[in-house]
Parts: structure tokens; C-alpha cells; sequence
């Protein structure tokens, strides 16, 4: 493609981003039809800032970084880093991140948010940094997505978008585009399902009223920000719009997670007609300058269009040099996200040097009671072999059980282990609830030592429920009762450990009537049935306590009523920082509360 036109639609890609964005932001959540003909509301600085933009200049930077082998990896380690927004799976990933899992099973551990748009709204830079080659766009998207979304459908819906927005960049025939994208996405997921179906009753001449209707029957979710809903009504504008104001607003006025879908539509505009396609009535108020969120720092942002479009494009040229046949998503990439992914040496391209694939047995969990299995899969893609030694580096008061030892690898040559870490044997393992581990893999060269390995990763202390009598082990903070009781009445019970005194948003959210006391005391009830929402900033207000706990151990119960003969219920309950500790809506988590009866895992 001609360079300038190149730079016309990517600079058009990001400008539609920005006014969907702007449009959309104000009636976000919105489940009404709306008729909206004007943004609700300006900002005199531009368009408004807005996480579907922000998210793109984390991964750019990243990819800047780290360079065009850009993994998973790379852009949690700057998630970990710049990222501080509590909203729903980006609350969760960042905190698993935090403790330090790696993707993609940072993306699914203890998370409730993984069918959700947090991934496919950032699309887009993979897309322009990869224009006409839309299976190298969808592996950058799958490295994106399963940070945060991994074994949900957000997955599937970075992957498509991307897919469709890189090849738009070389067609502009929309259900052709539709259906190629589609063909990078499982058949079996309920964003494919819900595309095609927008799609063929697109084609079947059915009115868009009537589509909305039925794609929310057949397709909707509760949530608001449920992907395969949010993607066929971003996809509407493309379908029955007339031009780029009719688009918009069409798929503004379906509602739902508005600032996704609008900017979406926008952005693949762009690409399409280039900023020619787009009318200065739209783009005027909204410019050429990048506002990014106060929770997204630590490194310098694009200051506007023209900059982030250089950007980009000086990326494109760095991928125009690669073989996009050495990067690829395979079926087994989209059926297991247990796993964390490690290569080495550190640095290798893809399908190159020796990977190790770490799955935890039953959790990643060990106490006194429960050693943490730990299966490895080793893989030799060098044309040498390795001749190595496996060994643990562990805290104190955590020993190395089977599997280590010698490992012997021939190019080519798979091996798996499953390894043990248990308690000393007197019954204690360390105090806390994260545990830093390491295993060290020591490399030889001719029978004499050459260089060590670390591979590091991470053990918890499990949280302790008593679940109506029956003592359980529970990882994260989602809690599931194992058994029907015949009055429908549920106890949890636990003795909640806060290292230092602080003050504290304490939430128990569940779609039950539910009754929390901290140290006898109620904090709080609810008698009516509530969404199962359980994000750090917008869980049900009557779902929540904000108080100050002290130093030391509480005694938590947990009351949940449900129908009798109902299937059991789960809870998820949290401690996070109050939105006063930090920024405005920081409620970021406490990874170091530990729920354990006083005296265990000690």
C-alpha cells in the first residue's frame, strides 16, 4: 500500500476511535434504545480519555519495549507496571499479576469477567501495525487478550476484530471481511454465534429494531460489557449504516457498552474510507490530541494522532521484515489456559529455543495438608540438546518433593514432569498467603556446569472456609458451597488475617440474600437477590462494608439464603483499598489478607 495512504487510514483508525469513544462514554451501560444525534458531552481538551484507547498505548509502548516478539509475557510485565484500573477482569488480571502469575493463567485465575470487552476494544494497534495481514494481527491479539480474558470470550472477540480491522485495511467489502475474521475464531464460541447471526439477518433483510431484539434474546447477557452481544451491535453500523454519522449513531442508540461498540464502528470506518469517510462536523470538537487516564503512567504516551500514527507505522516496518508463518494461534493455544507459558533463553523468537509449560495440579494452593503439584511440560525446539538439571528454590519452610533432578532433551523431544512442593514436615509452612518460588534449571555443556535458569512463579497460602461444617481449602476469593442444604441456608465461616491496620472496602457479593458479620458485628445484609457483579468498583452498594480493620485476626461468617432445593451458592468476597486511599476508583485488591483460622499455615 502507498505510504500515505497507509498513514491516512491508521491516523482515520484512531481518529473514529476517539469520536465512537467520546460518543459512546457518556451512556455507557445504558440498556435502552436511545436517540441520541450529538455527542452528550465535550470536552473543551478533546476527546474524552477512555481504556479502549489507553490499553493500546500500553501495548504499544510494550511492543516498542520488547520488540516485534512481543508475548503474552512481556505485556503483563507492563500491565504490572502502568496499569492500576480496578474495573472488572482488569481488576482481577492485575491482581493475579501482582502475585505473580503469568499469562494466560493470570487472565482466568479467580476471575468472573472473562466474557467481557475489556480485550476485543483493543484491537486496533495490532490491526494497524499489522495492515493486510490479519493472522498476524490475531496472534498479537491472542498475547493481548489472555492477560486478562484467558478461557473467555473476550478471546475470541480481540482475535476477530483484530482479524477484520487488518484485513479492512485491503478491502472494504464488509461481510466478506466478516466472514474471513470469523474464520480465526472457534465456530463453537458465542462471539462467532452471535457475528454470524447479526450477519445473516443482515442479509436477510431483517430491520435493525428487530435485530437488536433478537440478538439479546438469543446471544445477551446481564452484563452490560458481555463481549458477543457489544460485538454484533458494534458490527450493525458497518451493516446497515448509510455513511460514517449514520453508522455511529445506530449503534450508539442500541445501547449497552457504548464506548466499546461506537468506538469499534468508528474505528474500522476509518480504516475503510480513510479520514475523507469521516465528516469535520464529528472530528472537529474532538481534534487531534491524546488524553490518557490517570491510571495508566510510567511512560511517555503518543501526545497525539499524528505521533501515535509515526508510531505505529514505524512498527509495521519492523513486522514487514518478519515471516508471519512463525507466528501462529493453535487450536491448543484456544483449549488450554492453565497454563503459564515460559521460554528459554529469555528472549527467543517464537517456536524457538526450549519452553516450559507450568500447570498447577489441583490449584495453586500447598499447605501443611496439601503439597502443590506442579505439572511440567519441556519442549526442545533448538537443533542442539539440552542436558539439564531441575531443582527449586523455595521460602523457608517450604521443601521440594518428586520430579527434579536430571532432564535430558534432544532437538525436538518433549518431556514432562510433575513436580512437589509441600510443608517442612513439621506441619508449617511460611507465613503470608504469596509465596515466590523458583525453578532453577541448571544447564551443562560437556558434562561441566555452564549457566542456571530461574523460572519464577508463584505458590498461595490457600484461604481456609469452613462451608457448613465441612472444612475447605480455597485458593482465590470466589467460594462455592459443595453441597445442597435442606433449608437453603448456607455458613461460611473463617478467621480473616490483615497484616497491618488500614482502612478497607470490604465486599461479599452473591446473587442471594446474604448476611456478613466481622467480629460478631453486622456489616452487611441483604434480603433481595443481586446481580453477580463482583468487581472492585461496582459490586451492589448494599453488598459492601467501608470501615477500618485492625492489625491481626477477625473472626468472618458468611450467611447465604437461598430457595430450598436451589442449586448451592457461591460468594466472591474481597478486601480492597476504599477509593479515598489512592486515586478516585482505585479500589484496588489487598493480596495480602489471608482468610485462615488463627494458628494455620503459620
Amino acid at each position: 500500500m502507498e505510504r500515505s495512504k497507509l498513514f491516512d487510514k491508521i491516523y482515520a483508525c484512531w481518529l473514529g476511535k476517539n469520536i465512537g469513544g467520546t460518543l459512546g462514554t457518556p451512556v455507557e451501560g445504558c440498556k435502552d434504545v436511545m436517540h441520541l444525534t450529538w455527542y452528550p458531552r465535550l470536552d473543551p481538551k478533546g476527546a474524552l480519555p477512555n481504556d479502549d484507547l489507553d490499553l493500546q498505548l500500553v501495548n504499544l509502548h510494550a511492543m516498542e519495549q520488547y520488540g516485534v516478539h512481543l508475548d503474552a509475557a512481556g505485556i503483563a510485565a507492563e500491565w504490572t507496571e502502568h496499569v492500576y484500573f480496578p474495573w472488572d477482569e482488569y481488576g482481577y488480571s492485575v491482581t493475579a499479576m501482582r502475585m505473580g502469575f503469568k499469562p494466560p493463567f493470570s487472565g482466568t485465575f479467580d476471575n468472573s469477567f472473562t466474557d467481557c470487552m475489556g480485550s476485543p476494544i483493543r484491537s486496533e494497534i495490532w490491526a494497524a501495525i499489522c495492515a493486510g495481514k490479519p493472522r498476524l494481527a490475531a496472534y498479537f491479539a491472542w498475547q493481548d487478550a489472555v492477560v486478562d480474558h484467558a478461557g473467555g470470550e473476550g478471546v475470541f472477540g480481540e482475535i476477530f476484530n483484530a482479524a477484520l480491522e487488518a484485513a479492512a485495511y485491503e478491502s472494504q467489502d464488509v461481510p466478506a471481511l466478516i466472514r474471513e475474521a470469523l474464520s480465526y475464531i472457534p465456530a463453537t464460541c458465542r462471539v462467532h454465534q452471535a457475528v454470524s447471526h447479526m450477519l445473516a439477518l443482515y442479509e436477510a433483510g431483517t430491520d435493525l429494531p428487530e435485530a437488536r431484539e433478537i440478538i439479546l434474546r438469543d446471544h445477551g447477557r446481564y452484563n452490560f460489557t458481555d463481549a458477543p452481544q457489544n460485538i454484533a451491535f458494534g458490527l450493525a453500523g458497518l451493516l446497515w449504516g448509510e455513511n460514517f454519522e449514520d453508522a455511529i449513531l445506530k449503534v450508539v442508540n442500541l445501547g449497552y457498552d457504548t464506548d466499546c461498540t461506537v468506538a469499534t464502528c468508528g474505528a474500522i470506518l476509518g480504516i475503510l474510507h480513510g479520514r475523507e469517510g469521516i465528516p469535520t462536523k464529528w472530528s472537529a470538537p474532538i481534534g487531534d490530541a491524546i488524553q490518557v487516564s490517570a491510571a495508566i503512567r510510567g511512560f511517555v504516551a503518543p501526545a497525539n494522532l499524528d505521533n501515535l500514527t509515526d508510531r505505529c507505522l514505524s512498527l509495521y516496518d519492523k513486522l514487514s521484515l518478519e515471516d508471519p508463518e512463525g507466528y501462529v494461534i493453535t487450536p491448543e493455544d484456544n483449549a488450554d489456559f492453565e497454563v503459564q507459558h515460559y521460554v528459554l533463553p529469555v528472549g527467543s523468537r517464537p517456536g524457538e529455543g526450549v519452553t516450559f509449560d507450568l500447570r498447577y495440579v489441583d490449584g495453586p494452593v500447598v499447605a501443611a495438608e496439601q503439597p502443590a503439584g506442579i505439572r511440567l511440560t519441556v519442549t526442545n525446539h533448538t537443533a542442539w540438546p539440552w542436558h539439564t538439571a531441575l531443582s527449586f528454590q523455595l521460602p523457608e519452610g517450604l521443601l521440594a518433593g518428586g520430579g527434579l533432578g536430571q532432564l535430558e532433551l534432544s532437538p525436538g523431544q518433549t518431556v514432562e514432569r510433575t513436580l512437589t512442593v509441600l510443608s517442612d514436615g513439621q506441619g508449617r509452612i511460611p507465613d503470608g498467603r504469596v509465596y515466590p518460588v523458583s525453578l532453577v534449571v541448571r544447564r551443562f555443556n560437556d558434562n561441566s556446569f555452564w549457566t542456571d535458569y530461574r523460572i519464577p512463579f508463584t505458590l498461595l497460602a490457600p484461604n481456609r472456609w469452613t462451608l457448613c461444617g465441612k472444612k475447605m481449602l480455597i485458593p482465590g476469593c470466589t467460594v462455592r458451597f459443595p453441597e445442597q442444604t435442606a433449608d437453603g441456608v448456607y455458613v461460611a465461616e473463617s478467621v480473616l488475617t490483615t497484616p497491618v491496620e488500614r482502612a478497607t472496602r470490604l465486599f461479599c457479593n452473591t446473587e442471594s440474600p446474604v448476611t456478613v458479620t466481622v467480629d460478631g458485628v453486622v456489616r452487611i445484609h441483604t434480603d433481595g437477590e443481586q446481580p453477580f457483579l463482583p468487581a472492585y468498583h461496582r459490586v451492589p452498594g448494599t453488598q459492601c462494608w467501608d470501615g477500618t480493620l485492625s492489625a491481626g485476626a477477625h473472626t468472618i461468617r458468611v450467611e447465604v439464603r437461598t430457595t430450598p432445593g436451589a442449586q448451592p451458592p457461591r460468594f466472591v468476597i474481597s478486601l480492597n483499598a476504599p477509593a479515598h486511599v489512592s486515586e478516585p476508583g482505585n479500589f484496588y485488591a489487598y493480596v495480602d489478607d489471608h482468610f485462615a483460622a488463627e494458628g494455620e499455615d503459620k
